[in-house]
């Protein structure tokens, strides 16, 4: 039941994981961030939200009124998730990261990510986790993360792309730009990153 409003200005969150704090700032309005939360974002799995690219990255665990779930194992496509008819959300645990940043290209009205990018680096791997994107909501990057594995840094993935095949097209942006925003936004995390 946490708001994105608690969850941005929490200052528990903001010490441990101040990528997750500033992600919930940049979820929706005012209105948005107050009334929506945290549970009920991941149990909608919205294929534009935000919250599935943190949990993905950071490798996060689903609690809910019956089991733990691994984020990995979680959303299973559009708008779906494991959750059975009668499972609640009940809490979320993250796991601390090494380094972690989240960047996104909003829709100028609505401010739900066109693509979303969450780099997290944590003791033994890194992850790459998109939202936005994807035609069956968010997925990982692993040509992105083997490459900062070997050495985190923006310039790794110069010359790195995803393929724009099984990418969204629409009215706002083309299967092509998408893919091209994957990258650019990686990399701005990955930078972003070194701040966090």
């Amino acid at each position: 039941m946490a708001t994105h409003a608690e969850v941005n200005a929490s200052p528990i969150v903001q010490e441990a994981l101040p990528a997750l704090a500033e992600l919930a700032g940049l979820i929706g309005d005012p209105a948005v961030r107050h009334r929506g939360t945290l549970g009920g974002s991941l149990a909608h799995n919205d294929p534009t939200a935000d919250y599935p690219a943190a949990c993905v990255a950071l490798g996060a665990t689903i609690i809910t009124t019956k089991r733990r779930i691994a984020a990995d194992e979680f959303f299973t496509g559009l708008f779906e998730t494991a959750l059975a008819p009668d499972e609640i959300i009940t809490r979320v645990s993250f796991p601390l990261a090494k380094k972690a940043a989240y960047q996104k290209f909003r829709n100028p009205a609505s401010r739900y990510a066109i693509v979303g990018v969450f780099v997290a680096k944590r003791p033994s791997e890194v992850r790459v986790a998109v939202t936005g994107a994807g035609t069956s909501g968010v997925f990982r990057v692993p040509a992105f993360e083997a490459a900062l594995k070997s050495r985190f840094s923006p310039k790794v993935l110069e010359g790195l792309s995803v393929p724009a095949d099984g990418l969204s097209s629409d009215i706002h942006a083309s299967a092509e730009y998408r893919a091209h925003l994957i990258g650019v936004l990686a990399r701005r995390a990955v930078a972003a990153a070194f701040g966090k």
